[in-house]
């Protein structure tokens, strides 16, 4: 499984992009062993725009 951002943006990561799948799976599983995570995401907020009603 790649990790997405490598494959994107490589430039971004420098001498250390082959490093970073395997640093950032290391960090992930001293967090969480298991490998269970929850993403926690804002509130969606909903906006409609009518045009103005034409007079006549």
């Amino acid at each position: 499984m790649d990790v997405l951002p490598v494959r994107l943006r490589p430039h971004l990561f420098g001498d250390g992009r082959a490093e970073f799948p395997r640093d950032l799976r290391a960090l992930l599983r001293g967090i969480s062993p298991d490998g269970r995570f929850a993403e926690h995401l804002p509130a969606t907020r909903i906006m409609i725009w009518r045009p103005p009603r034409r007079r006549g």
